[in-house]
């Protein structure tokens, strides 16, 4: 088995990172890809790991008929905006001019003659955009004008009877100066209709529509954000080009309002995909993460048991671990596996613990990497958890209460960024306390990689869908409570210089 082990762990090693090489294949149970091929912009929401990149490459294979434009927002989070908008506007343009070069043979004058026209207008822009780079985002212009005006004289002088009038001209110039505040980004607005015909020029001559990939939009600046969805949306109105936006829903502000509305709603301007899994329906989790494993069986031709490689519970101890998230799944998997083949007997709960929490560095990295400006107010909310929970209470689950948490916008926002960074995890949105108090909360469990020890001796741990003999939900239903006005406290005694930013 060692054998057909390594080849399974050899193919996720090569594959666990999406690339134009990467031969997995997006499970889809939910029929996202179907829906992610419709004539509509689109948000697709998952955490990081759940397959967003994965589902947009197989637009690339499925949508043969359109344009696919895919642009990694993550090549330009070191951009300042509008820069960023800019670079992707030279990608869309690009990419049109290959599509318009590939479409016409030599011996058809006329529609080389169209495509040449088109392509020429885009060079234009191409050039525009070139120069919009190398201003600075705000700067000031100085402009001066002059005003003239003319004064004529008259002199009179009499020698006897004859009088001579002499005439003079004298001009006088005024100059003045005025400074003008110059907004890059007003600019590109103004050119937008320009960028828009364009757009449609190119996608009627062709014949094809236009699928915008915005992947890793997280990636720009939350503040920014709105200003960046709402320019593409524009371009997609009265175009055949369509958005397909791939972010952390809890990570992303798609719209501002103030005086005026600006960015994308979504349900009105977008409709949305959610590619997460969470503990509330652990069983079908566990299913699929079964599935993804025999899939990479069927690729490399091997057919392992993997009954004959996890203990009692640890397969489902690993689902845990993962949050729900396939990459985790499969990372934790490679680094167990590779224990197997170096001599462990089977992956059992202690080992999918011991494993997790060394993998803990890595999810860390990466949450500080997401949550960008905002990550150490996020490390403050998150150290108050694992004080509160793991340490004093020694519970790896938390209530909070559904109505409570509406009066405390902050630490409801700290808490679904949270669940979006994987490190805690929803079990039950809708559940009561036990003993019941009349009042409905949302059970959340923090993440294996933050348990003290692989075997921590008197820690009360709650697994998803965990019932007595009478079918109840009791252990969770007693996991402690959190004190949410403590909490405010906590955060406020810190004197944080900023707040999180709201989202929907």
């Amino acid at each position: 088995m060692n054998e057909d082990l390594r080849k399974v762990l050899r193919y996720i090693e090569e594959n666990i990172r999406v690339t134009e090489q990467t031969t997995i294949e997006y499970l889809d149970p939910k029929g996202h890809i179907d829906r992610l091929e419709s004539k509509q912009n689109q948000i697709i929401y998952g955490r990081r790991g759940s397959g967003k990149s994965l589902l947009l490459k197989s637009l690339k294979t499925r949508a043969k008929d359109n344009i696919i434009i895919s642009v990694n927002l993550d090549d330009y989070k070191d951009i300042s905006f509008p820069d960023s908008i800019i670079q992707v506007l030279r990608i869309v343009i690009k990419q049109l001019k290959t599509n318009l070069d590939n479409n016409y043979s030599w011996w058809q004058v006329k529609r080389g003659y169209q495509t040449r026209k088109i392509s020429r207008s885009l060079d234009k822009y191409l050039i525009q955009l070139d120069n919009r780079l190398r201003s600075p985002d705000q700067y000031e212009e100085s402009m001066r004008s002059k005003t003239g005006s003319k004064i004529l004289g008259e002199a009179s002088a009499g020698f006897g009877e004859t009088n001579t009038k002499v005439g003079a001209e004298v001009s006088e110039e005024l100059e003045s100066s005025k400074t003008l505040k110059i907004d890059k980004l007003n600019i590109l607005r103004n050119e937008l209709t320009d960028f828009k015909e364009l757009i449609q020029q190119s996608s009627e001559y062709l014949d094809k529509d236009i699928f915008l990939i915005l992947d890793d939009f997280y990636f720009i600046r939350k503040t920014d954000q709105p200003y960046f969805a709402d320019f593409f949306h524009r371009i997609s109105k009265n175009t055949r080009l369509y958005l397909k936006i791939a972010s952390i829903k809890h990570r992303t502000s798609l719209y501002t309002q103030g005086e005026t509305y600006i960015g994308m709603e979504v349900k009105h301007d977008g409709q949305s995909l959610n590619l997460d899994y969470n503990f509330e329906n652990f069983n079908s989790l566990v299913s699929f993460m079964k599935n993804l494993l025999i899939s990479v069986n069927n690729k490399v031709d091997v057919n392992i048991d993997y009954e004959n490689v996890f203990s009692e519970n640890g397969f489902r101890f690993l689902c845990l671990a993962s949050g729900g998230v396939p990459r985790d799944f499969f990372s934790l998997f490679l680094d167990l596996g590779n224990k197997i083949i170096n001599g462990q007997t089977s992956i059992s709960k202690p080992l999918v613990i011991e494993t997790s929490i060394e993998n803990l560095p890595n999810k860390l990295e990466a949450f500080k990497t997401d949550s960008q400006d905002e990550k150490e107010i996020l490390e403050h909310y998150l150290q108050h958890i694992r004080n509160e929970i793991v340490e004093n209470k020694k519970w790896n689950a938390f209530l909070i209460s559904n109505s409570e948490i509406l009066k405390y916008p902050q630490i409801n926002q700290a808490i679904k960024e949270l669940v979006d960074l994987r490190l805690i995890h929803i079990a039950n949105s809708n559940t009561s306390s036990a003993p019941s108090d009349g009042t409905r909360y949302s059970a959340y469990l923090v993440d294996v990689g933050l348990f003290p020890n692989a075997n921590p001796r008197n820690f009360k741990q709650v697994e998803p869908g965990q019932k007595d003999e009478e079918g109840r939900e009791d252990k969770i239903r007693s996991s402690p409570k959190i004190n949410l006005e403590n909490f405010r406290e906590y955060i406020n005694g810190l004197k944080l210089d900023k707040n999180l930013k709201i989202t929907e």
